[in-house]
């Protein structure tokens, strides 16, 4: 088993902005509802503010561990937990989930720990683990279920307060509703959308790793290729997907090293990374 560290990203910030996304947040408590059956033991990875595990209990599940790492965050999770009608049935758990105690095949497994692309945060190596450990059976459901990552060539407008910035844009949509307040560059699509990783996360493990040559078709435009935008769907359960929201799945643009003018119809992308790699493992390189 890795080290802890290598699967530990936590803060106390972002739990809160999940918390009041209504969006992500109503999106997951359906999938909850749907999944959980009365009775069931459910595991809810990286609680955070412990709303996942409240939403279980509420679905009629017999017992919830809320597993978080992050020590204020449990501290105020327990009083969370103590202060809700649920306390006799979820447990809090603090520390990694790979290296605490928890019970095999349960019925339910929780783990929001999506980042777009799946690069930056934890979500495959910690699935694969769990899976390895048998914490996640073959009847198992998890929440969310699969994870779709696709790429498209745009031309963004790069420029900030008079100077060109080719820092990776977290385009979160928030962004964009106040535009006095908030900058927010003008994206311009140049091709087609194709997938890159389709995975499902609960049929079993998956290669972190992707590596392959994309040959995108162009659309006609008078601008050249100069970034990439990445953006993903999560079908967190049968029947409910969720798209960019507030603090989840936000599309990204990375600059390319060289910028191509529309002259041919298609164009090929060579795209390697790596998921849980973090967004400096994204190489692209046209080809």
């Amino acid at each position: 088993m890795r080290e802890q560290e290598e699967f530990i990203w936590a803060n106390t910030d972002y739990p809160y902005l999940c918390l009041v996304d209504k969006k992500r947040t109503k999106a997951f408590r359906e999938a909850i509802h749907k999944a959980v059956k009365p009775g069931d033991v459910v595991v809810d990875v990286g609680s955070g503010t412990g709303i996942f595990a409240l939403f279980a209990a509420e679905a009629g599940a017999s017992k919830v561990y809320a597993v978080e790492v992050e020590h204020q965050l449990a501290t105020c999770l327990r009083q969370t937990v103590a202060g809700s009608k649920y306390k006799d049935v979820i447990e809090v758990v603090e520390g990694n989930a790979l290296e605490v105690d928890l019970p095999k095949n349960i019925d339910v497994l929780i783990a929001e720990l999506i980042e777009t692309g799946l690069m930056d945060e934890m979500q495959v190596p910690v699935m694969n683990a769990l899976h390895q450990a048998g914490i996640v059976g073959t009847k198992t459901k998890v929440i969310p279920q699969a994870y779709q990552t696709n790429l498209e060539l745009v031309h963004v407008d790069d420029e900030f307060y008079g100077y060109k910035i080719k820092a990776p844009k977290h385009m979160w949509p928030f962004y964009a509703l106040d535009l006095n307040e908030w900058s927010h560059p003008i994206v311009t699509p140049l091709s087609s959308k194709l997938t890159v990783a389709d995975l499902n996360l609960e049929g079993g493990t998956n290669n972190q790793d992707v590596d392959m040559t994309l040959n995108f078709k162009l659309l006609k435009a008078d601008k050249p290729i100069n970034a990439i935008r990445i953006s993903g769907l999560l079908t967190l359960t049968d029947g409910v997907e969720l798209g960019a929201a507030h603090s989840v799945n936000g599309d990204k643009i990375l600059s390319l090293p060289e910028e191509i003018p529309p002259e041919d119809d298609q164009v090929n992308l060579h795209v390697s990374y790596k998921m849980g790699g973090g967004l400096g493992s994204f190489q692209a390189k046209f080809v």
